[in-house]
């Protein structure tokens, strides 16, 4: 038993106010002994994350240029099909989507208050769906019609419309560095479209730069469900603690069960604009856009790229969850800045149906400047 001794007799004070007796105290030896096996237990579980950490990034830069790659050369054959294409990418989208969900709910990890949460606010999802029911199509309709590395470009007009919707909607302040890495990013833009050899219409450039700030606004409306969802005095842990989910362990709302609504809403949004949008582009009616896109997808030099893409962007969807859930911050936002330069000089090699673009060093500064402007934006992140 323990004894209650002086403290010149005894060492390794006990924080119960009890005192191990000299006789009990452990060798140093021993004690060396214990540390060494517990570095090596400690060593050995970051072996075995050290693999799926590094293949992660390298995993997840290869399916985003892969998607952006195929999603173009898919995109010449399919010039006037575009909405089809949309369409049928959506469906496999939701298809991913709702396998996820069923194999989250078997898990018990999507609880009952998740789907209260959700069906007490439809008009926060269905404008989610609705932003990007919109940007598929149009980005489809404009990348089309734009060379390979500019649309590349023209998509990093992501992050100013996301600090301003974000500044309206969520009161987010940036501070100078990310405010200057918004400015170097647009500058980088600018220098790239002042190009003549590399800009496209202005209407279409316009066209593609409006898809890309309904996609900021998804993205925004996206955080804005979650945060509500962790504010939301019925969604806390409190009261609940018999949800079902060990205890009072409570979650943050499900990926999967806002995915597949809002990707429900989103299919259905291009279901219900799709006879307009034919109408305006080319006048045809829904039956003949079916069939005429469901026949450009079926020719044997199409339909290998179609498989490709779509398999491309849902290794992007399940690498990108993969790397913001087992990686850090860091390597994150390191991995998208490395896609986006890798993206645009793939189209300065030769590509199946698309014409090669010439290298030149003004595109190579503006890739410059972008990343550049990407670091100083996620300058928080790349310190965590």
């Amino acid at each position: 038993m323990f004894l209650h001794l002086p403290s010149s007799q005894c060492s390794l004070p006990n924080s119960c106010g009890l005192h191990w007796p000299r006789s009990r105290v452990p060798p140093l030896a021993d004690r060396l002994s214990i540390k060494l096996r517990r570095l090596r237990v400690q060593r050995q579980a970051v072996d075995r994350r050290l693999p799926g950490s590094v293949n992660l990034p390298v995993l997840f830069v290869s399916a985003a240029v892969a998607n952006r790659v195929s999603n173009r050369v898919l995109l010449a054959p399919l010039l006037h099909h575009t909405y089809f294409l949309a369409l049928t990418t959506t469906v496999a989208q939701l298809v991913v989507y709702l396998t996820w969900l069923k194999r989250r709910c078997r898990k018990g990890l999507v609880q009952d208050l998740m789907w209260s949460f959700a069906k007490r606010n439809p008009a926060l999802i269905t404008a989610f769906g609705m932003c990007e029911g919109a940007f598929f199509p149009l980005v489809f309709y404009s990348a089309a019609r734009l060379p390979g590395s500019l649309v590349q470009v023209l998509n990093q007009t992501l992050i100013p419309s996301t600090v301003l919707l974000s500044c309206l909607f969520l009161r987010r302040r940036y501070d100078i560095l990310q405010i200057t890495g918004v400015a170097v990013v647009l500058a980088g833009v600018a220098a790239f479209t002042s190009f003549p050899r590399t800009s496209g219409s202005v209407a279409v450039v316009a066209l593609c730069i409006a898809a890309y700030g309904l996609q900021a606004g998804a993205m925004v409306l996206k955080e804005v469900v979650f945060s509500r969802y962790q504010k939301n005095p019925a969604g806390s842990c409190a009261g609940h603690a018999n949800d079902g989910i060990g205890g009072d362990r409570c979650l943050p709302f499900d990926p999967a069960l806002f995915l597949t609504a809002g990707t429900g809403c989103r299919l259905l949004v291009q279901f219900l604009a799709w006879p307009v949008f034919q109408q305006l582009t080319q006048g045809l009616s829904l039956r003949s856009c079916f069939a005429a896109g469901f026949q450009a997808m079926q020719q044997p030099s199409v339909l290998p790229l179609v498989v490709f893409y779509i398999a491309a962007n849902v290794a992007l969807s399940i690498t990108a969850l993969l790397l913001v859930q087992k990686t850090s911050a860091a390597a994150t936002v390191l991995a998208n800045v490395v896609a986006l330069p890798l993206s645009a000089l793939v189209f300065c090699l030769p590509l199946p149906l698309l014409e090669q673009q010439a290298f030149h060093w003004q595109f190579a500064l503006s890739l410059v400047l972008i990343v550049l402007g990407n670091l100083l934006y996620s300058h928080r992140s790349l310190r965590e």
